[in-house]
């Protein structure tokens, strides 16, 4: 595909993200976002056969800038420790810059408990993002740098407790940010994993 096939495609994808989290999927319209992203409907449609067609793509889509995938890039040479600090750091830098990628979320986990298909593709999102922590906390035991503790639970635990950062795209927190929110409860997973001889 030509980069300026890609680059259509994530346009119309961005706007939709917009459209859907500003309105919700049942308001959205498909000319929101021929307005936001300034594509003919045509286009669009070429790309996408339908708003539901759409909509599913986005949660691929929803992945890659909300979940990079820090284990490829840092198994080499750092600590499973290092690599799930620089996690939380970067989904409170996509927060601060672009949160309505979050809010998105909330609205996959709406249309999921109606919707199939939704409900589908957002357990197979949710799988490899399970699947990513598992390989760091693996990683962690084999090392000796974390206990030997139930990696599937543990990456449970830290998928859910990271979600929280939607909290704070709905509601305002006074006391602390979403950064801090972030960063303290990574080091609160953190302590509960490294083996004594390790901290």
């Amino acid at each position: 595909m030509s980069d300026k096939f890609l680059q259509k495609k994530e346009k119309i994808l961005e706007s939709a993200l917009q459209i859907f989290v500003t309105k919700g999927y049942s308001d959205a319209r498909i000319d929101d976002i021929v307005e936001l992203s300034g594509m003919s409907k045509g286009a669009i449609y070429y790309h996408y056969k339908s708003k539901k067609d759409l909509f599913l793509s986005l949660i691929d889509h929803w992945e890659t800038h909300a979940f990079p995938d820090f284990y490829e890039k840092n198994k080499n040479g750092i600590s499973s420790s290092k690599i799930l600090r620089s996690f939380a750091q970067a989904v409170a830098d996509i927060f601060e810059r672009r949160k309505y990628v979050f809010l998105a979320e909330v609205e996959f986990w709406a249309l999921a408990n109606r919707d199939i298909d939704v409900l589908n593709r957002t357990k197979k999102l949710y799988q490899k993002i399970l699947i990513l922590f598992e390989k760091v906390l693996i990683k962690g035991i084999e090392s000796g740098e974390f206990k030997n503790l139930n990696p599937r639970m543990a990456a449970i635990a830290i998928m859910t407790t990271l979600q929280g950062v939607n909290w704070f795209c709905i509601f305002d927190h006074k006391d602390f940010t979403a950064r801090e929110y972030l960063m303290e409860v990574t080091e609160f997973m953190i302590h509960g994993f490294i083996t004594k001889s390790s901290s």
